[in-house]
């Protein structure tokens, strides 16, 4: 984790006076979180990672976002639809691949593809986020979360959960308590169903979300913290 990470986490969260916690506490709940980890089925991962980077951005006022996937499988499976960048993305993407990542851009996405290995998928995040400057950076996890991961997704500002459209509630509430035990405020994001207009014109082009979605990833995003 990149030392301006690091301090921007440790001015919101560690103070030194009592006296100052709420307004500090008060200023921590008002920002919008930049570092972002995603856990989602392998179904969900593309469409979860897209509609929380592009909801990030737009709060944060940046014209791009990297969203680091994860599969397990060194980065097999679907691959983002080719589609025009804009000229910031373009530029980050090349930016990463000089330094040995597998980038690739689309509308406002960047997207990384970290290795299969967990300690070689942590160095490649670290490497990227160094690299990100002022974008914000989302960690998809596709899958079950390997233990190797969770070092680099505790660092995060805030964790996600996408629950499969069909799983019963009592499943995704043991999801939300096993994302909590990292240490984060966790959020759960609802996606409508897999081939929705909506979920198709996001990864398709990567640029800008349906009302639906901008509502789902806003409530996500605040958050709720999970004992």
């Amino acid at each position: 984790m990149s030392a301006a990470v690091l301090t921007r986490l440790r001015d919101l969260f560690v103070v030194a006076d009592p006296a100052v916690r709420r307004p500090v506490a008060a200023v921590a709940e008002r920002v919008v979180p930049t570092a972002l980890g995603v856990l989602a089925a392998p179904a969900d991962a593309p469409a979860a990672g897209a509609t929380l980077g592009l909801a990030v951005a737009a709060a944060a006022r940046v014209p791009c976002v990297v969203v680091c996937r994860w599969t397990g499988d060194g980065g097999v499976g679907a691959a983002p639809t080719s589609a025009p960048a804009v000229a910031p993305a373009r530029r980050l993407a090349a930016r990463l691949a000089s330094r040995g990542l597998a980038a690739s851009a689309r509308g406002r996405l960047v997207t990384v593809l970290l290795p299969e290995a967990e300690a070689e998928a942590c160095a490649a995040a670290h490497r990227t986020l160094a690299a990100a400057g002022d974008a914000p950076f989302v960690v998809v996890v596709s899958g079950p979360r390997p233990p190797g991961l969770d070092p680099l997704l505790a660092d995060l500002d805030r964790l996600i959960v996408v629950p499969p459209a069909d799983a019963p509630a009592g499943l995704e509430h043991l999801a939300v308590l096993a994302a909590a035990r990292l240490g984060r405020a966790t959020g759960v994001l609802r996606l409508p169903a897999e081939g929705t207009a909506t979920r198709r014109l996001v990864l398709s082009y990567g640029l800008l979300l349906s009302p639906a979605l901008r509502a789902a990833a806003g409530a996500a995003l605040r958050g709720s913290d999970v004992a």
